[in-house]
């Protein structure tokens, strides 16, 4: 879980610094060199034989679907690895909900209970829905072994329905593990949260220092993929946050819809 970690933060780190926002950074600070390290997570070497850190931070907005699809996502991942440790077969999943609320609704007050609360937001049994989609696994591991290497079925826990798929193929993502089919209303501009992520680093600052001259702070955005249903707008750019670093980024990076993607100089005091 760690390495995952880490090479989450060397992917966007990447991103940050292909951005045109990363790539004034560089020049600015006249970087020559980078070495991985813990608090602040890169230092990077200057010509002038200073040492610059970058602590890195993923940033997720509170969110009850936002817990509960990471919950599944986690479940759903052990069964990935159960599948290969097992069988020695790479899978993926997709995990769906069958909302009975979209199909039974019969007053005004279910119908709008199900357009504003969709998807999950409870956190399941762990163990019944583990076990159920090992089960799924279990009796199907021939057809997962020949074409087309997929098969949908669905479990019952707690009175909800799972939809189930499994594939010998990597997903969207190319990836073998597992995704989570969730909706949620997105929050806008969520300043203050923001704000309490940045506060948590801005506690350590003085940990940093003792290892770089000056410390930088990224913060990521992962995408609703990972349960993060938030989204900023232009005011983003115009909202002051009180940071203790030299300067505080913000970025969103995605393979898939890269229009959504950007890096920006937080304005800060």
């Amino acid at each position: 879980m760690a390495q995952d970690k880490k090479s989450e933060e060397r992917e966007y780190l990447e991103y940050f610094l292909a951005s045109d926002e990363g790539k004034k950074w560089y020049v600015k600070n006249k970087i020559i060199s980078c070495q991985e390290s813990e608090h602040p997570d890169f230092i990077f070497m200057t010509e002038d034989n200073q040492k610059i850190g970058v602590e890195i931070t993923r940033f997720l907005v509170k969110s009850l679907h936002g817990q509960a699809l990471r919950h599944l996502m986690t479940i759903g991942n052990q069964a990935c690895k159960y599948a290969q440790k097992q069988y020695g077969l790479d899978i993926s999943i997709l995990i769906d909900k069958w909302d009975k609320r979209v199909h039974q609704a019969r007053t005004r007050q279910e119908i709008m209970d199900a357009i504003y609360n969709p998807g999950f937001w409870d956190i399941y049994n762990r163990n019944a829905i583990k076990s159920g989609i090992e089960n799924i696994i279990d009796r199907n591991i021939e057809n997962l072994k020949r074409w087309p290497r997929l098969i949908k079925e669905s479990i019952l826990v707690q009175d909800e329905y799972f939809n189930i798929s499994v594939s010998g193929f990597p997903n969207i993502n190319g990836k073998f593990d597992c995704n989570v089919n969730n909706e949620c209303l997105s929050k806008e501009d969520p300043f203050d949260e923001l704000q309490e992520k940045i506060n948590k680093k801005n506690e350590k600052i003085a940990s940093y220092l003792k290892k770089c001259d000056k410390c930088f702070l990224l913060v990521y955005l992962p995408d609703v993929s990972k349960g993060n249903y938030c989204h900023f707008t232009q005011k983003l750019s115009e909202h002051t946050f009180s940071s203790k670093f030299e300067a505080t980024y913000l970025c969103r990076w995605q393979r898939i819809f890269t229009g959504d993607n950007f890096a920006l100089k937080l304005k800060s005091l």
